[in-house]
């Protein structure tokens, strides 16, 4: 301990019969106005100030530049005093506020530290607030950009995990992390009300669905309005489907094109049969794995048959889809329906599959044309009805119906038959459900002038009615319909 100065703070002591004590005072004075509760301008400001209050506390950076500063330690403390400069000898757990900065430094073996890096616990601290103002309601508050946890390394005296643990008292209460949006709840993500771990959503903060939960005791998951991505693509013309990047498969059903009817027969004499019903196109189906495929597939839709004018109808062409030059999935046309003649008008075969496609109806003279097939596959497009044939003894006969596309799906009523001109093929009436249209209605027999004309086939995939037989000319068979592709993605 020194007989002339404090121990901690190095005050000078006034001594016994000391001569003007005033001066001893007062450089005590003027080192504890230093001291305590201590505010420096600046740790950063470089050149030596020209006129500084009295009183203001300076701590020099490295190459500090001025008449009193230069050649100064950085970290020095300096006052300023009666356009003077004294050093400030600073004691360790010295505080002082940087103004400038806004920080609390202390001294620490000769330097200068912040205030956090030398405190090892703060406890029972009733709010903290960073950046921002805490309250009652979040007695702990952050405002920032951006955040960081860490797990201590093992080299550090941890052990490399970070787990954060949150409790709450009891099942029935709330532990949950609440997203906002502007202030207003968006998301809650956590045990709410139970202790199974759910996720709701909102879109304003006061209305609220569940998105799933977790059962806690089986681990089952439940989706509230299901989880499973599922969207549809239908083309009606060739072009390339790009699969999406989320898909896990790819589901492919190929509809080729319906074929046309064919004419009927005519002439003055015998049995003259109407032309016979366009098969319906093929279906095909397929699913694929989606990482199986390539980024896009190229796809090819099938057209319908064009009508028998004088000649059976034209068989429809096929649909697919290729993997390069590979096809993977083939759906072929229907067959066209026969031309009338004076022993038949044979029904068109419906377009191959796994089973085969619904077929057209055959004309007859002694009886109603026939309707097109329906349930050879009910889930198919339906074929065409036969055009009505004339009997020997001058009776005419009706063409028949078109069959029902999707039979057994969300049916397409067939078009109609009768003794006039055949009813066109309706699509379906569900198209965003189902694709299969129906078949066109076969034209009715006529004992003078031209045999009535078959319907067209209904999209997609309809076959198209037979013409029905006349005196001077036959009934133009009905145009089948296009295909289609269906791709449906689900991930």
């Amino acid at each position: 301990m020194s007989d002339d100065t404090t121990a901690r703070l190095g005050l000078p002591y006034l001594a016994a019969g000391q001569m003007q004590k005033h001066v001893t005072l007062n450089e005590a004075l003027t080192r504890l106005d230093a001291l305590v509760q201590s505010a420096v301008v600046s740790r950063t400001e470089p050149i030596q100030p020209a006129e500084p209050p009295d009183g203001a506390l300076y701590i020099l950076p490295a190459d500090a530049a001025g008449a009193a500063w230069s050649g100064r330690a950085e970290g020095t403390l300096m006052r300023a005093e009666t356009g003077g400069w004294t050093v400030i000898d600073a004691p360790d757990g010295m505080v002082v506020l940087v103004a400038d900065a806004g920080e609390l430094l202390v001294r620490q073996e000769g330097d200068w530290v912040p205030l956090g890096a030398c405190l090892d616990t703060i406890e029972g601290l009733a709010r903290f607030g960073l950046g921002t103002a805490a309250d009652a309601t979040n007695p702990f508050a952050a405002k920032l950009n951006k955040a960081l946890w860490t797990a201590l390394e093992t080299s550090g005296g941890g052990d490399g995990d970070l787990r954060l643990t949150f409790n709450k008292e009891g099942p029935a209460d709330v532990l949950s992390l609440l997203f906002q949006s502007g202030y207003g709840g968006r998301a809650e993500l956590g045990l709410i009300g139970d202790d199974d771990l759910k996720l709701k959503v909102s879109p304003d903060g006061s209305v609220w669905r569940d998105v799933w939960a977790v059962d806690r005791t089986s681990g089952r998951v439940a989706f509230e309005l299901g989880a499973v991505r599922r969207t549809v693509t239908v083309m009606s013309a060739a072009g390339v489907y790009a699969v999406p990047a989320w898909a896990r498969s790819i589901e492919a059903v190929a509809v080729g094109g319906g074929a046309g009817g064919g004419a009927g027969a005519f002439g003055a004499s015998a049995s003259r049969f109407g032309g016979g019903g366009g098969g319906a196109g093929g279906v095909s189906r397929a699913v694929w794995p989606a990482d199986q495929l390539p980024s896009t597939l190229a796809v090819v839709v099938g057209a319908g048959g064009a009508g028998g004018v004088a000649s059976a109808g034209s068989a429809g062409s096929g649909s697919a889809v290729y993997l390069g030059s590979t096809a993977l999935l083939i759906a072929a046309g229907g067959g066209g329906g026969g031309l009338g003649g004076a022993a038949s008008g044979a029904a068109g075969a419906g377009g191959a599959g796994a089973p085969n496609s619904n077929g057209g109806g055959a004309s007859s003279v002694t009886a109603t044309g026939a309707t097109g097939k329906s349930f050879d596959r009910p889930d198919a497009p339906g074929g065409g009805g036969a055009g009505g044939g004339l009997y020997a003894a001058g009776v005419s006969r009706s063409g028949g119906a078109g069959g029902d596309g999707g039979a057994l799906a969300v049916k397409a009523i067939g078009g109609s038959g009768g003794s006039g001109v055949g009813g066109a093929g309706a699509a379906s009436p569900q198209p965003t459900l189902y694709w299969a249209g129906s078949g066109g209605g076969g034209g009715g027999a006529v004992t003078s002038g031209s045999g009535r004309d078959g319907g067209a086939g209904g999209a997609a995939g309809g076959g198209g009615g037979g013409g029905g037989a006349g005196i001077s000319a036959g009934g133009v068979g009905g145009s089948g319909a296009a295909g289609l592709v269906w791709l449906i993605a689900q991930g």
